[in-house]
């Protein structure tokens, strides 16, 4: 399981997790509250072990993260076929009592809902504990379903479930997605058949998956309100330095988020959680060509800050890299060189591809003279010296660099914007607005 609500995110448990949880588990501060003071006194191997076990059909432990801090743990277990039992621990001092709990718990039991088909939820809390049971009761809408002990008891029926939290459930590919994922993908990307250019983004998607180079560990689906909103594939790179020596990378697209789900953060959970996921299954660094204003948010920079080319000895703002190991991009005269299939892409061949899906007619061309007959002359005369043919042109640059050509001054970028946006797109770094892809 993977929930992402804006910071938080819940994600599977794994080995690697063992001796984060082993600390948490031992520590009687933490432990208390359910009834060992003194901890649990177990190891990071043991705990590994009963990692090992777990499954969605049976339960699973869970981390909780806070940008990319790990703060807490959640746990359900399979108690019949319909009933789960539920846990959570925030164990991070400093991040209890923010809130977070409500918005995990709500995200946590609609996914067991709405994903893994329990009925029932049950859980329970020290009867100390006045301010879960206030969270439980009057946030969460549970019942109080008694005493025992030293606890109170709580349950949650699907049929009473009212809650709808805004979150994004991420999950690994699998064969049945993959005609749904090209046609989501291809959606996503028929802005660009404005351009005069067959949209081939859901072929290479196809072709991808066929490819040797292809990481299906890295390979995910984004689903929101139970439906397919997006998808990020990962694909092995190289970077051939200046003594013809090749240095594995990887790098990732198309990344798609479907037309009606943009803006709701598919995209952005999708980019983070894989970076973070790259990172942990320790690639070195990745390289991409994409929006040079919205990537950056992630960490991309620049790729020749790092001295890296494009296989053309080129350098521009859309070509980015990102370190997952310092150091590890600083590769002395290294040009960057994508898997083959990237150009195995014709025309005809994707025109015939197309034949397996619904029929869409290509958007009339959008010309850079719709922006240009926008601005006023001198930022016209600017944006007339940048040789683009289309408005898909003006997405390679950057907010930054278009403010230092003549005319382009705050009023002019605006325009810009809401040109983009009338035709599908968004221009310019919107880091600090409220939209996320």
């Amino acid at each position: 399981m993977i929930l992402i609500n804006n910071r938080l995110t819940v994600r599977d448990a794994g080995s690697a997790d063992a001796e984060l949880l082993c600390g948490w588990w031992n520590d009687g501060k933490v432990m208390a509250h359910a009834g060992f003071p003194n901890g649990l006194g177990t190891t990071a191997e043991k705990i590994r072990e009963s990692l090992a076990g777990d499954s969605d059909a049976t339960g699973r432990r869970h981390i909780i993260e806070l940008g990319k801090t790990p703060i807490g743990e959640m746990n359900y277990r399979t108690k019949d076929g319909k009933t789960a039992e539920i846990g959570i621990k925030i164990c991070d001092f400093t991040e209890q009592e923010k809130g977070y709990g409500t918005v995990l718990l709500s995200m946590f039991i609609d996914a067991l809902f709405v994903y893994y088909g329990y009925e029932r939820i049950i859980w329970d809390t020290n009867v100390m504990n006045e301010r879960a049971q206030h969270v439980y009761e009057k946030k969460l809408n549970a019942r109080n379903a008694g005493i025992d002990g030293d606890y109170v008891n709580y349950e949650i029926r699907k049929c009473d479930w009212s809650k709808k939290p805004p979150y994004i459930r991420l999950r690994r590919e699998v064969p049945p997605d993959y005609h749904a994922v090209e046609e989501l993908t291809r959606d996503a990307f028929w802005e660009s058949s404005d351009t005069g250019a067959t949209v081939n983004e859901h072929l290479l998607t196809h072709k991808l998956r066929q490819s040797a180079a292809f990481i299906p560990e890295l390979d995910y689906v984004a689903e929101i309100d139970g439906r397919l909103a997006g998808h990020i594939i990962y694909s092995k790179a190289i970077i051939t330095d200046k003594y013809g020596i090749n240095h594995g990378i990887i790098t990732f697209g198309p990344l798609a988020v479907a037309p009606q789900y943009k803006g709701r953060g598919a995209g952005s959970a999708l980019a983070r959680f894989t970076l973070a996921e790259a990172g942990r299954l320790g690639y070195p660094g990745i390289a991409i060509f994409g929006h040079p204003d919205y990537y950056p948010r992630f960490g991309f920079r620049r790729a020749g800050d790092y001295g890296l080319e494009t296989r053309n000895g080129d350098v521009f703002d859309a070509f980015m890299a990102l370190e997952l190991i310092p150091g590890a991009l600083m590769i002395p005269g290294g040009r960057f060189y994508e898997d083959p299939v990237y150009d195995e892409l014709s025309d005809e061949e994707t025109l015939a591809f197309n034949k397996g899906f619904p029929h869409k007619e290509p958007l009339a061309f959008a010309g850079i003279e719709r922006l240009i007959e926008r601005l006023e002359p001198l930022a016209a005369e600017a944006i007339k010296s940048l040789n683009l043919r289309c408005l898909e042109d003006m997405r390679t640059i950057t907010e930054e660099a278009a403010s230092k050509l003549p005319g382009i001054d705050g009023r002019a970028r605006d325009v810009i914007r809401e040109v983009m946006k009338a035709h599908g797109r968004v221009w310019g770094n919107t880091n600090n607005k409220k939209r996320y892809d």
